[in-house]
């Protein structure tokens, strides 16, 4: 408050009559996207514009859909689906359950391959799949607690557990996320 009224008052003995604006805040940055790579998000509510990620950022972690300032750069190859880190490249790995009815299976990042199911595109949509697992829709996925991303193994929107979305979700090429 001091410091305003100094300024104030200094602006007054040169003319001047009001004092600056305040500083605008800086929005978060962004990552821009690698030729060859594509940032991976939902396109529908409630998880909107949310991307695929880690936390910390390009680290072997839990995965997650979340704000865009975090989103990691992705591709799928040799049905691997494969997270750029700058330095490395972590895979996207996928629960093997022991009960084959189970709904949900958790997902993460790490350096090794994913040895449980394929990854693939299908147009714009990710999706995974597992010989021993019928999944009426392969593109099926949950944001549970956290904004952690599952393997929904039942029907799109039907009998979604308590605390969970489903989703699906889709590459994006463009230069930079949408948020």
């Amino acid at each position: 408050m001091l410091l305003k009224y100094i300024c104030a008052t200094v602006l007054a003995i040169h003319g001047a009559t009001a004092l600056p604006p305040s500083p605008v805040e800086v929005a978060a940055a962004v990552p821009t996207l690698i030729n060859g790579w594509y940032f991976i998000r939902a396109v529908a509510a409630p998880n909107y514009h949310k991307y695929l990620q880690s936390k910390p950022t390009a680290s072997s972690s839990t995965a997650y859909l979340d704000a865009a300032e975090g989103a990691g750069q992705f591709n799928i190859i040799d049905g691997q689906l494969v997270y750029y880190t700058g330095s490395s490249e972590l895979y996207l790995h996928v629960e093997q359950p022991t009960d084959l009815t189970q709904r949900k299976l958790q997902t993460w990042f790490e350096a090794g391959k994913n040895a449980y199911g394929t990854f693939a595109f299908q147009g714009d949509a990710v999706t995974w799949s597992v010989s021993e697992i019928t999944r009426p829709n392969t593109a099926a996925w949950f944001v549970c607690e956290d904004q952690e991303l599952f393997i929904n193994t039942g029907a799109y929107g039907y009998q979604t557990p308590a605390g969970c979305a489903d989703q699906t979700i889709h590459s994006y090429g463009g230069s930079t996320p949408d948020v």
